[in-house]
């Protein structure tokens, strides 16, 4: 629980006495209460057959599912994607089985060469992300798999402990939305979703924006319009961040939604807003 704590603190320390971005609390409130007549709207999801492999595949894909834009928001090389990310995935793991000990290295050789050839940005950082993963990923899914599911934080400690890219982010939004995807797919940590914070990236905060409920001053208004790169762990690019952890908390708090359905009703409706979202390059989204 304290990681999450931490993430809240972090958040509410940036937005005490902010310089570039602003929660409107009187949208929110509104807001809030047209949520509250609507029913959270279900998280797109397949029917998964076999559990360890979805989740190991989860693990897999979201230390790498970050920056798929180059240049500007709109540039994407090769069409790179989240989609054609677990694409990729998914066809190089064809064959796997938890069963034969070399299947996950052949599988992840082939998950690298696939994204090689994909010419995804930041590939250095992808290949570095996905080795810290070859000794432990197997055992940490076969644990997690096998626990009872009524506490996320014993898992979400070992997550950050056992893979440094997971960690490496002070908002841990990769690690909140692996456990974001999982309570999607199998209902599980249904308790802990009304306590874990938002995964804060590039498109929520864009349609929180859109929505009126966070507010740019005008120096980062003409920065994100402009398509001007905003420095990761910059005070700008924290503000963005915390305001978005701040307003899912009041939303949960005040709607009665979890943070999986929070998140739902912003990213869902993304592509709404026309505006481009803030630009920085990292592997925290």
């Amino acid at each position: 629980m304290k990681l999450v704590e931490d993430v809240y603190e972090i958040a509410e320390n940036f937005m005490k006495n902010p310089t570039y971005v602003s929660i409107d609390y009187e949208r929110l409130a509104a807001l809030a209460d047209q949520m509250k007549i609507d029913v959270p709207q279900k998280f797109p999801s397949i029917e998964e057959k076999n559990i360890f492999n979805a989740v190991l595949f989860e693990l897999v894909g979201g230390a790498i599912n970050y920056c798929y834009w180059y240049g500007r928001d709109d540039v994407r090389p090769g069409g790179a994607s989240s989609t054609l990310m677990y694409e990729n995935l998914q066809n190089a793991f064809f064959d796997y089985d938890v069963a034969y000990p070399s299947n996950f290295r052949h599988g992840m050789e082939n998950f690298m060469q696939n994204l090689t050839f994909s010419r995804f940005p930041l590939f250095e950082e992808r290949m570095k992300h996905l080795y810290e993963l070859l000794p432990f990923a197997e055992d940490y899914v076969e644990v997690l798999v096998g626990s009872n599911k009524d506490d996320l934080y014993p898992h979400l400690e070992k997550l950050v402990a056992e893979f440094p890219g997971y960690a490496s982010d002070i908002f841990l939004k990769r690690a909140s939305l692996f456990f974001l995807q999982l309570h999607r797919k199998f209902g599980w940590f249904a308790e802990a979703m009304n306590t874990l914070h938002i995964p804060a990236d590039y498109q929520v905060p864009k349609i929180m924006n859109h929505e009126g409920v966070i507010q740019y001053d005008v120096e980062l208004s003409y920065e994100i319009d402009t398509r001007r790169p905003i420095p990761k762990w910059s005070q700008k690019e924290c503000e963005i961040r915390s305001a978005t952890v701040l307003v899912a908390k009041y939303l949960c708090e005040s709607t009665g939604w979890n943070v999986a359905e929070v998140d739902g009703f912003f990213w869902l409706r993304r592509k709404e807003a026309t505006n481009p979202f803030h630009l920085t390059i990292t592997t925290d989204y």
